[in-house]
């Protein structure tokens, strides 16, 4: 019985809107397109080389974690992790391009210790700090904005003995942004 009056309701819904419609506007004209392009009017900020200019050897070295192996390089992003495994400390370079720094932001406010304004050459964008119960904070994000675009920095340690998560991703950033094309 509760079923069928949910079914009655959503019919009286439906209805409801269609009786809303008019039939008497006309519809898209042939050939026409039926919405703007998506990021047509995107102002699109440098080019980033890949992995954004910054080697394997540096992101070794910056972390302090030995065995890494670039498990994932494409044009818009570079994943280092120990000996290639899922288990572990994970380093990352990812280039948004027409997508909204702001976006990011609030997830990252949503799910992240605390995220403060950060300034990069001149360049500006968000860092953020998470937080493990027994390792303190071992987890930043560095997001910085070009135009309609943004790049981000992960550092995420999983074990003592590792360098200011920030202070890494803030040399890699720095990076990043002194190596644009």
């Amino acid at each position: 019985m509760v079923r069928m009056a949910g079914a009655i309701a959503a019919l009286a819904g439906m209805s409801a809107l269609a009786a809303c419609s008019s039939s008497d506007s006309p519809g898209p004209q042939p050939g026409a397109p039926s919405a703007p392009a998506p990021g047509a009017d995107a102002k699109h900020g440098p080019m980033f080389p890949e992995c954004g200019g910054v080697s394997d050897q540096t992101v070794q070295q910056l972390t302090q974690v030995s065995g890494l192996v670039n498990t994932a390089k494409n044009s818009v992003g570079c994943q280092w992790l120990v000996n290639g495994g899922i288990v572990g400390p994970s380093f990352s370079f990812t280039w948004f391009r027409g997508s909204p720094i702001g976006r990011e932001r609030k997830t990252e406010e949503l799910s992240r210790t605390r995220v403060d304004d950060i300034n990069i050459d001149g360049h500006s964008g968000f860092v953020a700090v998470g937080t493990d119960p027994t390792l303190g904070d071992n987890l930043c994000e560095v997001g910085i904005q070009f135009d309609d675009d943004f790049i981000e920095w992960s550092v995420s340690f999983a074990q003592q003995g590792f360098p200011p998560p920030c202070d890494v991703a803030k040399q890699l950033a720095t990076q990043s942004i002194r190596n644009v094309k």
